[in-house]
């Protein structure tokens, strides 16, 4: 007998990723397409995403009705309840945009859309560093700072959707940096690649410390990743920095110990690639001063699913709220 098949989108503001995934979350297919932010309404980007679902499954000789549900993730915030999203700036959504009635219109089957970095979260338990258990934290470290809290298996949404924002949690109390939010002292603002080169411009003129990173900062042209990779090779100035995020990142860390006590703090996001010494360099800031009860058999680990673990949460999203619960 043929399985049943979940569709699942992570929906970016360069390229859709999709998958077809069978119910135990085991990837059948991957591919992806660009994203067409021409459409301020959402559907023309709904109906292409569905088209690609159709024709791919079709390719596998599937069809609509072996499909549990479609899981969506994308980049702006959620009502859960009712699949609508609440604006998305980088998918030239200004407006809300139903996506469960939209998506489910077309498809005739069961919707759950949620936030990016939740899915995320929910895709590194299923399938990354967080197996296994189900109370994790994860922290998303790219252009900005995301997260997703799972508690006891289940996405920790709030009663609004904003549970787990924690890029915008105050770490900077000197408030020397205005975040995108409006906003200044948010750990976006120190803590993401965005904050690595705050931080750099900030100490280098207070500091005599002679630096590889010299000409690339006198040009204004030096990365987080040139940073974490003058630190690898000793730089003092690059070492200096690695460290100032990392104690902000583990700050971040101790406060989900003693909100939610996750088994698992996943590191991800682009700047996680770091590996190394940005784990372990958040791990020793982590232990000194976090609540010693809350951080008792919790570990910080690295994301492993990399720019799939949307995907996979997506496609999580129908085996937790759908399959797990029948």
């Amino acid at each position: 007998m043929k399985k049943k098949i979940i569709f699942a989108a992570d929906i970016g503001g360069t390229t859709c990723k999709l998958g077809i995934f069978d119910q135990n979350l085991r990837c059948i297919q991957k591919w992806a397409i660009n994203t067409d932010t021409s459409d301020q309404t959402g559907v023309q980007l709904l109906k292409q995403i569905h088209n690609a679902f159709v024709e791919k499954s079709t390719m596998l000789n599937y069809q609509l009705e072996d499909v549990i549900g479609v899981g969506i993730g994308v980049p702006g915030p959620v009502d859960f309840e009712t699949g609508v999203v609440r604006g998305a700036v980088n998918l030239n959504w200004p407006e809300s945009v139903p996506v469960a009635k939209i998506m489910s219109g077309l498809s005739g089957r069961p919707v759950f859309v949620d936030n990016d970095a939740n899915v995320a979260a929910l895709g590194e338990m299923h399938k990354g560093s967080g197996q296994n258990h189900s109370d994790i934290a994860m922290i998303t470290l790219g252009t900005g700072v995301g997260g997703g809290i799972v508690s006891n298996g289940k996405i920790v949404h709030g009663h609004n959707g904003s549970g787990a924002e924690i890029g915008h949690i105050r770490v900077d109390h000197d408030q020397r940096f205005k975040c995108n939010c409006g906003k200044s002292g948010c750990i976006e603002t120190v803590a993401s690649a965005t904050g690595v080169i705050n931080l750099v411009h900030y100490y280098h003129p207070q500091l005599s410390i002679q630096s590889q990173l010299l000409p690339l900062i006198n040009d204004n042209s030096v990365s987080a990743k040139d940073v974490f990779e003058a630190a690898k090779k000793g730089d003092l100035f690059g070492l200096f920095i690695v460290e100032k995020v990392s104690q902000y990142i583990a700050y971040l860390a101790s406060i989900l110990s003693v909100t939610s006590n996750p088994k698992y703090i996943i590191v991800g996001g682009g700047m996680s690639e770091a590996g190394h010494i940005l784990i372990e360099n958040i791990k020793t800031a982590y232990q000194q001063i976090v609540f010693t009860p809350a951080q008792e058999g919790t570990e910080i680990l690295q994301a492993q699913l990399g720019n799939d673990a949307g995907m996979v949460g997506a496609a999580g999203l129908i085996k937790t709220y759908m399959i797990e619960k029948e």
